[in-house]
């Protein structure tokens, strides 16, 4: 479905102030709508010749006024402004170019032409709109033929996705399928370090076991993230807490997730659990609920059901999330003694999988379960969930 709703050219009339002059399609926006936004559509000479972008009536308004200076116009200066119409909710950064270079093209053809102004020619501009919002909308660019010298040349270029980050205590999981994978030609980085992506070794130990420096394997991961191959989970623990989120309503709906959940959770895949099975362990989730709790009380392995990959589902289609644990630290007298140079970690900024991680990139080592033990063990240590 198309970003593009709607097109508008609005003018400022010497008597009337801001109008719409033309739109595509015709009454989208009706006048009461427009004069409540006319001081942003037709906006002060301070905000002339930049993009503007507003939000109201549940759509998102982009538009690059223009102001001609000329004495043979009444008030020896002619404004327009062709404004683009957007689903509030959608991301339009790509049509900012197009808007600009739109803007340009009127201009210039009033300059030359009148062609904005003159009532014999203004009465082409409904069609220019209506073409350039079926074309935008249909193949993403549109060449318009106004005269022997002048053509609308407009092309929506679709920004390239900003590349995910990657840290050292995330965990590499595969989304495609092992044929899927082995039928690619990977460079020699992502050919070494495949074989370590099973959803329990997190990014710094595929580097350590995979022999790879750090700083590469990220770059490749990132890489296989960018493309879709992998996600990126949090790691495993039985101790860890997950916690239900709103988008969990959308599986007992959706009968294909169902059944993709069930298989991908099953203990054996030629005797599939039930789904409300699988349904009711996720509604057991939430705080205060590890998952070495949750197996204690309903015996997944009794059901058919795998705990780690039910785990793995959830976080994959973000319906669970992982609640994490952030130590802090209440006073600097007491870190000399007991916590030295990793006091620094426990600010509250820093979970216990990144603590792990990053005092062992610093040369020391660390075991979750001992974090644990030390911070609940150490009465200046609070601890916060989120």
């Amino acid at each position: 479905m198309s970003k593009l709703k709607a097109i508008m050219f609005c003018e400022f009339d010497p008597h009337l102030g801001p109008q719409i002059a033309y739109q595509s399609p015709v009454d989208f926006i009706s006048k009461s709508e427009m004069d409540s936004i006319a001081s942003y559509i037709i906006p002060k000479p301070q905000l002339q010749s930049r993009l503007i972008s507003l939000k109201a009536f549940g759509y998102t308004f982009m538009g690059y006024p223009v102001t001609i200076e000329d004495k043979k116009y009444f008030r020896n200066d002619f404004r327009f402004n062709a404004v683009f119409v957007f689903n509030e909710d959608d991301e339009v950064q790509e049509y900012e170019a197009v808007v600009k270079k739109l803007a340009g093209y009127l201009k210039t053809l009033e300059i030359e032409i009148s062609y904005l102004s003159d009532d014999e020619k203004k009465c082409n501009i409904p069609d220019v709109l209506k073409k350039i919002l079926l074309d935008l909308s249909g193949a993403g660019e549109c060449t318009i033929p106004i005269n022997n010298c002048n053509t609308i040349y407009l092309k929506v270029v679709r920004l390239p996705k900003v590349a995910p980050s990657v840290t050292d205590n995330q965990v590499p999981i595969f989304l495609w399928s092992k044929a899927a994978i082995e039928s690619q030609h990977w460079d020699l980085t992502a050919q070494r370090v495949l074989p370590y992506i099973d959803g329990l070794n997190h990014v710094q130990k595929i580097a350590s076991v995979a022999d790879v420096d750090l700083g590469l394997l990220r770059s490749t991961i990132q890489t296989l993230l960018f493309h879709g191959v992998i996600d990126l989970i949090p790691i495993f623990f039985y101790s860890n807490m997950y916690a239900i989120k709103p988008e969990i309503n959308e599986l007992p709906r959706d009968e294909a997730m169902q059944r993709e959940c069930v298989l991908y959770v099953a203990r054996n895949e030629k005797i599939l659990p039930n789904f409300r099975d699988v349904f009711m362990l996720y509604c057991a989730l939430g705080p205060g609920i590890s998952v070495n709790a949750l197996c204690s009380r309903h015996e997944p392995v009794s059901l058919g059901i795998d705990e780690l990959r039910l785990i793995q589902y959830g976080l994959i289609k973000k319906f669970i999330r992982k609640l994490n644990k952030y130590p802090v630290l209440l006073t600097s007298d007491h870190t000399s003694s007991r916590w030295k140079e990793r006091s620094k970690w426990l600010s509250g900024y820093y979970n216990y999988a990144e603590i792990c991680c990053k005092v062992t990139a610093s040369g020391d080592s660390i075991q979750y379960e001992d974090i644990n033990k030390r911070t609940e063990n150490d009465p200046y240590v609070v601890h916060i969930w989120k």
